[in-house]
């Protein structure tokens, strides 16, 4: 585990750039921008974002007292920048990037994480929300406000955005937010899967055509 990244394991083995978050604290969370632009500039070809002990990003690995300092307005301002660097420098990694998320699912920065991969594969028990304006009582300034209306519409992200609502895994397949949900016990199984599907295909036409589909949020992100 890298000081630099704070609660973040990185591994790199045939031809992937693991990266699992052991929990989320002020290290953490400006560590994470640094993780993907190493995911970036590694020799890796496909980068999988998961937790440590089939979990995902949630509240309930959050380092509370940090948490309480984004009542402090120019607190949360830094932490609102560096959200924007992480979701800024995540869509910047050329190769293709899946979310492996297990119960109880990705929720606040965790969802923003997750909607901005280019792959979702969650275990049938896994939800999605963001909690920052009615749990936080701050604003989605991670991302969310940019990832969740580009997947599903503005219609519906207003609803789950602004009032903390949850959405199933099988929900969330049926509205476009996620790619699949499978039993947990067949995630890993299907994240290979996609693994080998990604890593067989020509790899100069993946990047090139990852960075003209993204290059719309890119765009939204400076509006």
């Amino acid at each position: 585990m890298s000081s630099d990244f704070g609660q973040i394991e990185v591994t790199e083995k045939n031809h992937v750039f693991l990266i699992e978050i052991a929990g989320l604290d002020a290290k953490t969370h400006a560590g994470l921008a640094k993780v993907f632009r190493a995911a970036h500039d590694s020799d890796a070809r496909v980068v999988v974002v998961t937790g440590k002990n089939k979990t995902f990003l949630n509240p309930t690995m959050y380092e509370w007292e940090w948490v309480k300092k984004l009542a402090d307005f120019n607190h949360m301002l830094g932490v609102m920048k560096e959200g924007e660097d992480i979701i800024r420098d995540q869509l910047n990694v050329e190769k293709p990037i899946i979310a492996k998320v297990y119960a109880p699912g990705a929720h606040s920065l965790g969802a923003s994480i997750a909607f901005a991969c280019d792959f979702v594969i969650a275990s049938e028990d896994s939800t999605f929300s963001d909690p920052h304006c009615a749990g936080f009582g701050v604003p989605p300034g991670d991302g969310g406000a940019l990832l969740w209306p580009i997947r599903i519409g503005l219609t519906r992200a207003k609803e789950f955005l602004m009032t903390a609502k949850e959405c199933t895994a099988r929900e969330a397949v049926e509205i476009g937010l996620i790619n699949r949900a499978v039993p947990a016990d067949q995630v890993d199984a299907e994240v290979d899967k996609l693994v080998e599907r990604l890593l067989a295909q020509p790899q100069l036409g993946l990047q090139m055509t990852k960075k003209w589909l993204n290059q719309y949020l890119h765009q939204q992100m400076v509006t």
